[in-house]
């Protein structure tokens, strides 16, 4: 009997020494706090929850909340008491998007519960958590395909409340899609996306209609051709369907077929036309020599038209500075004439500089007021070109500048503006800014705190939250005291408006601003996955890694875009400046940190200016004016409009870009420039997005003291103005 007591009390002993050494079980929580869960059915969630708490009374709960951040609290449940837990879950703020690859190191080794309805804004982002997993949605407008996917991989257990739902029964009754790919695009006629066009499969019935913004999307096979046909327009065109994922399609109005076109020696002819001052006429008539330069032979970087000139006429010398109105054409044979050449522009003579009264003297003329970029020739005459059309006034020879506004303005047989050229003089009422603040700005400014500040946010999402521009009006707001809630705040956008380049590459602006390098990095890996061919992408995504101190790694991925092997199907043309002026300046920079073994030699030695301006937008199909204003208070526009650059904006669409680079160097440049941006409107009259644009200072770029600024602006109506900076040129 004793020895009966004895084995029930060591038993009894036993049991008692393990209950208190047993550890609690652990279980982790993944609690998706993007703002499309917040129609999640939170009685549903927390039920769910009570009947594990039920079953297991004590344990250690980590609960992991994630959006494009991830936030870890811990929780000690004894006795089923879990009151903590359930108030901190009921009182959770549902905003910006969420990233599930932040959460795949997170998983416990016991069990383990991810909320969340699948809804996400990266493709090939997705959960990858033990098999012990459930994955549990209640939210109504979940991505049940993902769902089902990611517990069939993971081998985890679905729970899916929200597939009781009426509407969701019904949808399961509907029949699928095609088993054909379907091939979306735009359609633009005259570089305008066009509605109502009608895209079919060339030998297949039927076919879709352009939507509102040009867009369409059909079912093709990579081996068919689409035949786009416009009556309205009068024009059609077919074209293959290959592997882009986006095809960009541009039409003419009103273009008719023949049968037969004969082209008599039409190139031949347009090369032997030269400008005069009579014209333009054909090389072998004029009788005398003539030197002239074409607007492709001038760098439309150049800030200053004396810059497009020097040493590009036999001859031909700047005075002091390199100044274009200093421009001599012989030696200096007079001592107390005038020895300056005559500028003609546009066929009117400018007021010429005098080198008999000295530098300083107020007869002293500046051209620095022309834009290099509106300049379609250049001539030089001489001698008996030169006299005789402008007789005393041209013995030392003429430099004759046509305009394209005026070329333009002849083609339209409207009359030539020359005030753009002889009153081109800044006004400060010129960089006032036309944008008043909005309401949105109002109400954030007028609260207390920043807490109050985004509770008001909040309120204000549940009636704005279709407004894009709202998002960017709170990002600027939140940006200055929280980097980390702004970039919760620009986030949402992404998931209210998913699978739109121009929407993630305005976003990703807004988190390079922010320090979120990552994102940048899946951002534009997920345009790149849109569009494989959208060649800014690649760039942007180099980069970023510099932003994570991955120099090796930028390093490799800007060589592969420069010499073409990896990615022989991009057209860097238009990032070309860019990418090698990128390519010189890391090297330079972090030489020390990378491996250059594998870098061309022409690479190795950087670039220096006394200031780069590198320019970035979110939008192909934006409207905008930039304006530079010089030290002497002359302005010139750089123009990205249908009207006076629209070739350049099919390119960026067609190729993918939307950058552009400018330089200040050399003598004449220092002082003060302001820097102005407009805002005109979009090709896509429809769309609601708005304008991002995003501005890089470098001072003394290339050199050891090199500092960088960026500067973020969004522009939302047309004819908006915003000054960009004040810049100080040394």
């Amino acid at each position: 009997m004793k020895r009966i007591i004895s084995v029930g009390f060591l038993s009894l002993l036993f049991l008692s020494v393990s209950s208190q050494t047993t550890e609690p079980q652990k279980t982790t929580i993944f609690w998706d706090t993007s703002v499309s869960m917040k129609d999640r059915d939170l009685k549903k969630d927390l039920s769910i929850l009570e009947k594990i708490i039920t079953r297991t009374p004590d344990q250690d709960v980590k609960v992991v909340f994630f959006n494009v951040a991830i936030e870890v609290h811990e929780y000690s449940i004894r006795n089923g008491n879990w009151d903590v837990l359930k108030k901190d879950l009921s009182e959770v703020t549902y905003d910006g998007a969420n990233v599930y690859s932040l959460i795949n190191d997170l998983a416990g080794t016991a069990n383990n519960y991810l909320f969340t309805d699948g809804n996400r804004v990266y493709e090939n982002d997705a959960p990858v958590l033990p098999k012990n997993t459930f994955l549990v949605n209640s939210s109504p407008n979940r991505d049940e395909e993902f769902l089902k996917r990611t517990a069939l991989l993971n081998r985890n257990r679905l729970m899916d409340f929200a597939a009781i739902l009426p509407e969701n029964i019904e949808s399961l009754k509907k029949n699928k899609a095609s088993t054909s790919p379907q091939i979306k695009g735009k359609v633009y006629v005259d570089n305008t996306p066009a509605p109502d066009v009608t895209i079919a499969v060339k030998g297949m019935p039927g076919g879709v209609l352009s939507g509102p913004d040009g867009s369409f999307s059909i079912n093709a096979q990579p081996t068919d051709s689409l035949l786009i046909t416009s009556r309205s327009h009068n024009t059609y065109k077919i074209i293959p369907v290959n592997a882009k994922d986006v095809l960009a399609i541009f039409m003419e109005a009103n273009v008719f077929t023949l049968d037969e076109v004969v082209l008599v020696e039409k190139k031949q002819s347009e090369e032997s036309v030269l400008n005069t001052p009579y014209g333009k006429e054909n090389k072998e008539k004029i009788g005398f020599a003539i030197q002239s330069l074409e607007d492709k032979d001038i760098n439309a970087i150049q800030t200053d038209v004396s810059q497009s000139v020097i040493n590009k006429f036999s001859n031909v010398t700047l005075g002091n500075g390199e100044d274009l109105s200093k421009a001599t054409m012989r030696s200096n044979t007079s001592i107390l004439g005038n020895n300056y050449s005559l500028v003609v522009i546009d066929g009117v003579p400018q007021r010429q500089s005098d080198s008999s009264r000295g530098a300083s003297s107020s007869s002293q003329t500046s051209f620095d007021y022309v834009n290099p970029d509106n300049i379609a020739s250049i001539s030089v005459l001489k001698g008996y070109a030169a006299t005789n059309k402008y007789g005393s006034l041209g013995a030392n020879g003429v430099i004759l500048i046509t305009t394209k506004s005026a070329e333009a303005a002849k083609k339209s047989g409207a009359p030539v503006d020359l005030a753009r050229l002889t009153d081109n003089v800044y006004s400060e009422e010129m960089s006032k800014s036309s944008a008043k603040l909005s309401g949105i700005r109002s109400v954030l400014e007028g609260a207390s705190s920043e807490e109050e500040a985004y509770k008001k946010y909040l309120l204000l999402r549940q009636t704005t939250e279709t407004d894009m521009n709202f998002f960017f009006e709170a990002y600027d707001f939140f940006k200055k005291t929280n980097k980390d809630r702004a970039a919760l705040v620009i986030s949402t956008i992404l998931e209210l408006f998913p699978n739109d380049i121009k929407t993630f590459r305005a976003v990703s602006f807004a988190f390079a601003e922010a320090g979120y390098h990552d994102e940048v990095i899946r951002v534009n890996q997920e345009i790149i996955a849109l569009n494989n061919t959208n060649v800014q992408a690649y760039l942007d995504l180099a980069l970023a890694k510099q932003g994570n101190g991955n120099f090796q790694g930028s390093l490799n991925d800007l060589l592969a875009l420069e010499n073409g092997i990896k990615y022989p199907f991009l057209n860097k043309s238009g990032i070309s400046k860019t990418l090698n002026r990128e390519l010189r300046n890391l090297i330079f920079q972090h030489n020390n940190a990378l491996n250059t073994s594998s870098v061309p030699a022409r690479l190795l030695n950087n670039v220096k200016y006394n200031v780069r301006l590198l320019f970035e937008w979110s939008d192909p199909e934006a409207e905008f004016n930039l304006q530079f204003v010089n030290p002497q208070k002359r302005y010139f526009n750089w123009e990205h409009n249908r009207l006076g650059n629209a070739e350049r904006m099919k390119d960026e669409i067609i190729n993918g870009y939307c950058s552009e680079e400018f330089e200040f160097y050399g003598e004449g440049v220092q002082g003060t420039w302001i820097l102005n941006a407009t805002y005109l409107g979009n090709l896509e009259t429809t769309s609601s997005s708005p304008l991002v644009l995003k501005c890089s200072f470098y001072q003394n770029f290339g050199y050891p003291n090199q500092t960088k600024e960026e500067i973020l602006v969004h522009f939302q109506t047309p004819n908006e103005v915003k000054q960009l900076k004040t810049l100080q040129v040394n």
